[in-house]
This record gives structure tokens, sequence and C-alpha cells, in this order.
């Protein structure tokens, strides 16, 4: 006898009391042992609709609803109290589905009466296909059925026209079959879908009811350590069901370097987490995970915590520590020397230096614009000789150089860096370039697998020595990131250019978004969608076929008046929420600024509030309170409800405008300086799992559409 734990338990044993999810325990126990025991009353029930489901006793009041597959397999698909389990069983019908060889629970939606006792959803969707034709009307059946819609819908999906009809159609529809449709109605082709799967499918000679598209939802237990775990250590559905899209990116062997990009909330981070405990099976593994904020691994270390890796097989820790180290290891970084960082206060000391060195030589160029030429472009691209900075392409850069012009700003550098080793200084980026040139020239690499999270946030030097870490070869680097995520300005990314090679299947996408709703996720994209967004590997990045699994509250933006207005209406809806049951950690207000949410702090403070601020990675104050944030500091979390204060046009600009930042800047910087807002903007709205609350006062600002 086989037992299986479904998804759909999952969600409702993790809301049961304690002293039931503990009689549940002993009768998965008891079940696996002999499932036709007395004890747990393993019947049919007449007024389920389905005569493969079955009822069990787990204690005197609550029971257990299981799917039976013949040959003694089971699936626990739900469990509540007597009467309420009863009816969310009445109305489903459980299957195998043998073309995507996973399990289906299939909405039955007419109610049987005493004059039609038998009736199907089949008999209503073939009157519907006779009225109306949808864009899947000419489709062939076969390829309805290899993306998980059951024959007796084929004739109402069908009928279906557009994604909100499909909307109001979820409910009537299997969940594998309602999110491939969504996907081919949001752009996505259905021959693509059907190859993924048919990936997703068992290999011939292999347990198919252990297929990747049967484990999205179903996983078998063998013992009592899963349920164990949900209850003594508080193990997430993250650590246990993986889309088939996620499995394979966890367990494949890959011939070399595998990019995986996706929007917010599509489990990215989770993908590598998996493929970290993947890799750690090996016993010769010393894995780096790393990723460019403090903040964001402090996250990922807790998140580590719970996947139980033997952590002598890996290191997590951010990029800046990772040069440090390998760099005072080689002996790259001279003891003592101050690391100047490109976009931080040590920019201004930088730019200092240039100015000593432009004080002993006449120049057309100022200490700005040497700068900036010197980070982006020579130490960009890596150019060790004036030789290749003659040849080197100036891409985005808007003054064009002469060449006698290069060998004077050639010049000027290399008195530049005679003068940073006088004062014992360094740029950052620069010590990226020479570690890794350091350690390819010397065949050292402390690694045998790197796993990168947000890319998108890594400049191409910082690329290029993470290639530079693991030897090129077999699953040498996993990468994961969001090309809309992109919200620090100059960190330009190529990574042909950076020696990575991540073209063709050798990237991939992931689509179910886990986090948010799909209005969140709506409003979320319209911010980004009609823009131009690179791959950051000369492509262009889309998001057609994304998906949100769950539906909600539409979010709400509104305009005040004054700024006495607009925090009064942000306590307001504080007071909202503590009436709705939405405890305060849940909550986190968030702006553009730290001085933009002060006024609000300062009121709660007053009121006696408990709250606290996130800065890098951790909350400072009290932890049960609710959360303040900056947009940038939200990055890599999330909470139940994101209030965002001062969003105006004026803070979240459109378009560009004689306000500052704009007349400092030329055309690229402020182009690019409007993209960064757009995906700041889309960071900070998708942090919310289930409601956004926007506010400001002034001009509404043109990136949101929404009332």
């Amino acid at each position: 006898m086989r037992l299986f734990l479904s998804d759909s338990f999952f969600d409702k044993f993790t809301e049961l009391p304690r002293n039931i999810q503990q009689g549940v325990k002993e009768f998965q126990k008891k079940f696996r042992e002999n499932s036709t025991s007395g004890s747990i009353h393993l019947e049919s029930i007449t007024q389920f609709r389905d005569s493969s489901l079955r009822s069990a006793r787990v204690t005197g009041e609550y029971r257990a609803i299981l799917g039976s597959l013949g040959q003694d397999n089971y699936m626990l698909l739900y469990v509540d109290k007597h009467d309420q389990a009863y009816r969310w069983a009445q109305n489903k019908r459980f299957a195998w589905n043998e073309h995507t060889q996973s399990c289906q629970i299939i909405p039955v939606s007419i109610e049987p009466t005493e004059e039609n006792p038998t009736a199907s959803y089949t008999e209503d969707t073939q009157t519907d296909s006779e009225k109306l034709k949808g864009i899947l009307s000419e489709v062939e059946m076969e390829k309805l059925l290899k993306i998980g819609v059951p024959e007796e819908l084929i004739p109402f999906v069908k009928t279906i026209k557009d994604l909100d009809d499909l909307d109001r159609a979820e409910s009537k529809l299997p969940q594998d079959a309602y999110e491939n449709l969504f996907s081919i109605f949001d752009g996505d082709d259905i021959d693509d879908i059907i190859v993924e799967m048919e990936a997703g499918k068992a290999k011939e000679g292999e347990d198919s009811l252990l297929s990747n598209n049967n484990k999205r939802r179903f996983i078998e237990l063998t013992d009592d350590e899963c349920l164990a775990q949900i209850m003594e250590e508080g193990m997430e559905k993250w650590q246990l069901f993986l889309h088939p899209s996620q499995s394979k990116l966890v367990n494949s062997d890959y011939k070399g370097t595998t990019k995986v990009s996706g929007s917010a909330g599509t489990g990215k981070t989770i993908a590598a987490l998996h493929r970290l405990k993947h890799l750690c099976e090996q016993q010769d593994a010393h894995v780096l995970f790393t990723t460019y904020t403090t903040a964001l691994m402090n996250n990922i270390s807790q998140l580590v915590d719970k996947m139980r890796i033997p952590s002598q097989r890996y290191e997590l820790t951010n990029i800046d520590k990772v040069l440090r180290q390998v760099a005072e290891e080689n002996h790259v970084l001279p003891n003592g020397f101050d690391i100047l960082d490109y976009g931080s206060d040590s920019d201004e000391k930088a730019k200092a230096l240039w100015q000593e060195v432009l004080d002993t030589e006449i120049s057309e160029f100022n200490e700005n614009f040497l700068h900036s030429e010197y980070i982006d472009v020579i130490v960009y691209n890596n150019n060790k000789d004036l030789k290749s900075y003659l040849v080197q392409a100036r891409t985005g850069r808007t003054k064009a150089l002469s060449r006698k012009q290069r060998v004077e700003i050639w010049k000027l550098k290399e008195k530049y860096e005679s003068l940073k080793i006088q004062r014992r200084k360094v740029d950052r980026m620069e010590l990226f370039n020479t570690t890794a040139n350091y350690l390819i020239e010397n065949d050292i690499h402390p690694y045998t697998h790197i796993i990168a999270d947000e890319f998108q946030d890594f400049s191409n030097p910082e690329l290029r020595f993470l290639r530079a870490l693991v030897k090129e070869g077999r699953n040498d680097l996993f990468l994961t990131g969001d090309p809309y995520q992109r919200i620090y300005s100059g960190r330009k990314i190529n990574f042909s250019a950076a020696g990575i090679n991540v073209r063709g299947k050798r990237s991939q996408k992931l689509k179910v978004n886990y986090r948010t709703t799909e209005e969140i996720k709506r409003m979320a994209v319209s911010v980004v969608k009609d823009q131009k967004y690179d791959d950051l590997d000369g492509g262009e990045e889309n998001n057609k076929g994304y998906i949100s699994l769950v539906h909600g509250e539409r979010p709400s933006y509104k305009i005040f008046q004054s700024g006495i207005d607009e925090v009064k209406q942000v306590l307001h809806y504080l007071d909202i929420c503590e009436t709705e049951g939405i405890h305060a950690k849940d909550i986190c207000i968030a702006s553009k600024t730290r001085a933009m949410y002060k006024d609000v702090q300062d009121e709660l403070h007053r009121k006696g509030v408990k709250y606290c601020e996130v800065k890098n990675g951790d909350r400072k104050g009290d932890k049960d309170g609710l959360s303040f944030s900056t947009f940038h500091s939200l990055k890599g979390l999330e909470f139940r409800v994101v209030i965002l204060i001062g969003v105006t046009e004026r803070s979240m600009p459109s378009v560009v405008s004689s306000n500052y930042p704009f007349m400092e800047m030329d055309a690229a910087e402020q182009k690019e300086y409007l993209a960064n807002i757009r995906s700041l903007l889309y960071v900070a709205i998708t942090r919310a799992r289930q409601i956004v609350f926007i506010t400001g006062y002034g001009e509404k600002t043109r990136l949101l559409e929404c009332e």
C-alpha cells in the first residue's frame, strides 16, 4: 500500500489545532500499516459524486478525504471536521490523467437533483459549446488532452474567449489545466507547453506516480518524518512541492552554466535552494551560494537552515565577502588597502583622486567623466592595455572619443592607478577583475559549483569573478534572477562579455507565481509592460505566460491633498487591518526613502504602536510589530500586506522632467533612471502576498493604472 500527500491536504493540515495534527500523524501511520483496519473505517460515501473518493476516520470529529487509484494507491486530499470534509468532497472528481501522468482534482459544478441525480459537468459544457466558439475552438483534442484538459471539459474549454473568460472558468478546471490554458491565452505556444508537460513525465520503466508532473502536487509518504517536520520545524510548502519546471532545473545534469529567469515570486530562489541541496549530495561538493546584498543573504541563510543540508559542503555569503576572502588568501589585496566602492561615499574619494591627477595635468576631461569612463568602460570590459581600450566599443556612453583622446585617457588612468597604490586604495570593481585574472592565470578554482541568486544585481566584473571561481564544466554555474528587477543604477551586464555562455537551452524560465495574487501580479506587470528589458545577453526579456495561483482584492491607489491627510489615511488603514485580524508583523509600510515614512513612524511611536525597521535584511526594533522599509530594502522579502506611501509622479516619475535629478543627467542616464524607477516600483508591489495599498499626495504617478 502506498500513501501520498497532496498540496491541498498540506494546506488544511497546517491550519489544524496541534492535537488534531498529532491525530493526523498517527492516522497516516496506521493507514500505511493497514488501510483496512476497522479503526480507520475507510469507506465510499453515497453523497460523493465520485466513487473513487473515500472517507477515513482521523478522530471522532475529523475525517480525511482520500482518492483511490486502485492497486492500493491512496492520495490524502483533504482533512477537516466531518461535515466540512464531506462538503469539500461531494462535488469533486478525482482522477489519474494518463496524458500528463498526474492526479487531478476536477470540480463538478452541477448539483444533482431528483430529476437528474447523475448530472455531470459534461452535459452542461456540451450545450455551451454549441452556442459559443473561443480561440481554442480549432485546436486538436489531442493537444488539449496533453496539456491536462480532461476529455469531458474540452467542449467547454473551446468556448473560452480571453483571459477574463478564463478567470471566470478557473473554478471549473483542474489546476494544472488552468495554468497551461492561462499561458496560452497570455501568448505562449501550446506546442511549447506540450513539450514541457512531456518532459515532466516519467521515463520508460520509471514509476509514473513519481513523475515530476505528479510530484508537483502529490508526494509519497514513506515514514512519519514529513508530517513531523511540518509540526515540529514548521516545514513549508516550498520544501515539498516543486513545479515540474523547477524539478527539472533542480535535478538535471548540465553540460555547463544554466541561467534561470522569472518574474517576482516564481520560485527562482526556491529552485536555487533545492539545487544547492542536490549538489551537496556529492561527497566532494564545495558549493558557493552567493548574492549581491547582505540583506538577501540573511534571508537565504534562514531558508537554507530548513533544508537540512550538510553545512561542510557549502558556503553562504554575499559577493563582497567572497571577494575579500579570496583576494586576501591569494595576496591579491595587500594588507591595509581601502576598497573604493563605485556608487557609494567611496565614489567621492575616487573622484577626489582623479582631481589630484588633473591638478598636475591639462585635460579637456573632468573627474566625473574620467571616473565613469574608467569604471563603465575600462574596468567593465577588463581592458588590460591601451591596445584593447583603443578598439573597445563604448556602448551607452554619449560622448564619442577619438583615438588621440583615448590615448590621453589611458595615460591619465595609469597616473590614477599609481596614485591609488601610493594612497593604499583600490577600486572595488577593479579588485574583482584583478582577482579574477589572478585565479585564471594560476588555474585556481576554490569551488566545485556556484549558485548565484538575483544575477541582475551583479555587474560584469562580478560575473567575471564568479566565472573564475569555478572550473568551467558540468554544473559549474547556476544563475537565477529577473531582468525586470534591476534597481541599481550603473550595473551593466552582458553574460557573453563576462565569459559566461547562457544562450539557447542554457537559459530557462519559471512562470508560475507562488507569492502574489493574480491582481497584484497584473498591476506590477503593468508598470514594466511597455518597456524593453534586456535579457542581459543581447536579447529581449518578456513576461508572457506568467500566472499567479490565487486571486484576491485589487490593489488600491489613493492620492491626497496633503501629507497630513496621507498619514491619517495610512493610520486609518492600519486600524482596518487590525479589525480584520491581520497581525502587525505581517504588514510593511515602505517608501522610496526613509524620510518619506518618518511622519507615519513618528505618529505610531506617539501612540505606542510597536514597529521595526528593515535594514540589511534584518528587522531592527520590535520584530512582532509592523515593519518599515525603503523600496530597495524590500528586495527578497514578502509580507501579507504592503503599504506603499509617497508614490507620486515626482517621486516615481514616468517621464523626464526639469526636476531633480534629471537636470544632472545625460540622455542615457535619464533613460536608465526611468527604467530603474519602474523596476523599483515593480519590486515593491510584488513583495505583497495578498494586499497592496498605495498612497501619495500631489500628482498621481502615471506608472500605475488603478483606482
